[in-house]
């Protein structure tokens, strides 16, 4: 496990309430230091973060995230997969105005997103996203009222955004602001940046590399896809980690992982899968690994031989069973957060129903303080020992891969 880490700014109105953060990028050591990661990093870290290690649930489901975007990140695939209602889009003073940069952001604005224009400088160049940006921030540091009245009045007044003060750093700033009309205020006189931390769960060398390797091949499927993933269950759990911080669910309780890499689509899933790999392939715990595959793989054993309809769900439960060891966090915390069907989550918490019987015997063929015996109709001990041993074999043979994969 790592440490990660997620620097946010709060976003004030008027009467000094909360409405949004800033999410911000903060290197290996949490700290507020300059950092010589360059700016697409930056956000790809701040995404990651956010979105699937951290967790913006953290941050309250009614407070607006504003994000620092490139021009690469503007005209990104991956962007479109946040949440447009909670998401505002930043474009950095840095970028340069093109056709296909403005095309890129009426196109987001088309699906709900908010624009924000950053460190705002009026040039003519800005016109074209002016006339669809919502928000725009002005920096006053160390501005006194004129200077801050100058800024304001170099918006050509055919454009009304809202305005955002940030870098305010005292009472008299504050006020002056009010009166020139702002409605959104950001600064040390408000609030100091915090940093947020979280875990990293280690990543499998082997499925990260085989999956990075296998989606520069356009002949992928999402079978294919959806049969690497399966096979590592930290990625499994980023996948729907993003996918519960993104929104893409919609609040549709997700039984599969085929389900979730479809609604994420195959595109998503080649950015996704580069953003949380690259960079962070360290070594965990070898035997959490096996153990989630195994049980994984012997509870989908039972369902292909006796309840076929629910494999695929069996295959999720055993996979996901053993977060607990795998994160170094209390299993019902682990899953909080993951848009599992219910059925899914009772049945890896509470041993609740079929799907819950079946994990029961898988866990006591391995547990030394297995949990009591359940009965599932029409399964013999014989047979779900031999399962077992199949199952065990699978996993062993994809760990040996992963040390063959580190060696060479």
């Amino acid at each position: 496990m790592s440490d990660t880490f997620l620097g946010i700014q709060p976003i004030f109105d008027r009467k000094q309430r909360i409405l949004a953060y800033e999410l911000l990028f903060r290197g290996v050591s949490g700290g507020f230091d300059d950092d010589p990661i360059g700016a697409d990093a930056a956000t790809s870290q701040v995404i990651v973060n956010a979105f699937t290690d951290i967790g913006v649930e953290r941050l309250g489901r009614d407070k607006r995230l504003f994000l620092n975007l490139t021009t690469s990140w503007l005209t990104s695939d991956l962007i479109q997969t946040l949440p447009p209602k909670r998401v505002v889009l930043e474009v950095l003073e840095t970028v340069q105005v093109t056709p296909a940069l403005v095309e890129a952001a009426r196109q987001l604005v088309d699906q709900g997103f908010t624009l924000a224009l950053d460190d705002f400088v009026y040039t003519p160049d800005w016109d074209p996203l002016l006339e669809i940006a919502r928000i725009v921030k002005f920096d006053v540091l160390g501005d006194d009222r004129a200077a801050i009245a100058a800024k304001v009045a170099s918006l050509p007044a055919i454009y009304r955004p809202h305005l955002l003060a940030e870098k305010i750093e005292t009472y008299e700033q504050f006020q002056d602001c009010i009166d020139l009309g702002f409605e959104l205020f950001q600064g040390y006189y408000l609030a100091r940046p915090e940093v947020l931390t979280g875990k990293r769960p280690p990543a499998n060398r082997l499925q990260s590399l085989r999956l990075l390797a296998r989606l520069n091949d356009e002949a992928i499927g999402l079978q294919e896809v959806e049969h690497i993933v399966s096979q590592d269950v930290t990625l499994s759990y980023r996948l729907l980690r993003f996918i519960s911080n993104a929104a893409i669910s919609q609040g549709r309780p997700i039984q599969t992982l085929m389900q979730a890499i479809s609604l994420v689509g195959l595109r998503t899933v080649r950015q996704w899968a580069a953003l949380l790999t690259l960079g962070s392939l360290e070594e965990g715990n070898p035997y959490s690994f096996t153990r989630s595959l195994t049980y994984a793989r012997f509870c989908q054993l039972v369902g292909e031989h006796h309840f076929n309809q629910d494999k695929d769900a069996l295959f999720t439960v055993g996979l996901f069973s053993n977060l607990d060891e795998i994160l170094l966090i209390p299993l019902s915390e682990a899953l909080e957060n993951l848009p599992l069907d219910p059925r899914i989550k009772n049945a890896i918490l509470e041993h609740e129903g079929l799907l819950g019987a079946v994990l029961v015997k898988a866990k006591r063929f391995e547990c030394s303080t297995p949990p009591p015996d359940v009965v599932v109709p029409g399964l013999e001990e014989e047979t779900l020992a031999l399962y077992f041993l199949e199952a065990f074999a699978w996993a062993r043979e994809l760990q040996s891969q992963v040390e063959s994969a580190i060696i060479n």
